[in-house]
């Protein structure tokens, strides 16, 4: 197998001890909202356009006109943010399941075999139990603020946000364990596909939440591991980086690829006059 032409960054975020299946969840949603922010497939900060596009469903039923530009701008956007919340919603669902998924994946592009960028989250192999109170769980905002310092500080990671992108499609894929060649997805949200090969120059940045810690970081005697029990002894290190892994998405017979069905549409702001359309929508 031929190497890739653009070699993967790797980032090292080494918080899997610290994580529960919820906070793990949290923090992959927040990290999706910020790609798409920071690379400019949406105009504002998901809170902010999320804030102001409710304010605008509220007054839809007044009778104030908006212009044209306008209205088919809030269609946009509305609609880029409603797939987006459906996905987001469903990744929630699939940490929450008995069996959570080993990877997710964020591909740029008009599809996922023309993608300019990919963003590959490696999850831990386990997560502490909700119940569980060991003292190595951290808070999600605690976590929160060490990924995202570990983004903004990477010379690497600012190197690739620093050439910008056009607005362009969001494809997110999961990546699961088959249990007894059965899939094992707890939303409608995903399909199964059968992978794609990735571009020779796209710009591929591994994010590896798994940790280096080998030893018994929970409160509770039992972990669960992909709906199993399991010990100490199945607290694995973070494994090596394999560059060749990240060339290509392909199920298997024991680990299965999922495509989101609903894709996030990227669009930039819409300005008249000088002055952005959304605006109006906050003054209403």
């Amino acid at each position: 197998m031929s190497s890739c032409k653009v070699k993967p960054i790797i980032v090292n975020l080494n918080i899997g001890d610290q994580l529960t299946l919820i906070s793990c969840g949290h923090v992959i949603v927040e990290l999706i909202k910020f790609i798409a922010y920071q690379r400019l497939q949406i105009p504002y900060t998901y809170q902010w356009l999320k804030q102001i596009v409710n304010k605008k469903k509220m007054c839809e039923d007044q009778d104030k006109k908006d212009s044209f530009q306008s209205e088919r701008h809030f269609l946009t956007a509305s609609t880029a943010l409603d797939n987006l919340d459906y996905i987001l919603k469903s990744i929630l669902q699939e940490m929450s399941g008995s069996s959570i998924p080993e990877e997710v994946c964020i591909a740029l592009g008009a599809t996922p075999m023309t993608c300019r960028e990919m963003y590959r989250l490696i999850l831990p192999t386990l997560c502490h139990k909700p119940q569980c109170h060991s003292p190595h769980i951290a808070s999600d905002q605690k976590i929160q603020r060490n990924v995202f310092r570990t983004m903004v500080t990477s010379e690497s990671l600012s190197q690739v946000f620093f050439d910008s992108i056009p607005p362009t499609n969001m494809h997110i894929f999961i990546r699961k364990k088959s249990l007894n060649n059965q899939d094992t997805l707890n939303s409608d949200c995903f399909e199964p596909t059968t992978g794609c090969r990735i571009p020779r120059k796209t710009k591929v940045v591994v994010m590896n939440f798994q940790t280096d810690n080998q030893e018994n970081v929970s409160c509770c005697n039992e972990f669960e591991i992909f709906g199993e029990s399991g010990n100490v002894d199945n607290l694995k290190p973070r494994r090596e980086i394999d560059f060749e892994e990240f060339e290509e998405i392909e199920s298997t017979d024991t680990m299965k690829w999922y495509q989101s069905t609903y894709v996030m549409k990227g669009f930039k702001d819409c300005v008249v006059n000088g002055a952005s359309v959304t605006n109006s929508w906050n003054d209403s």
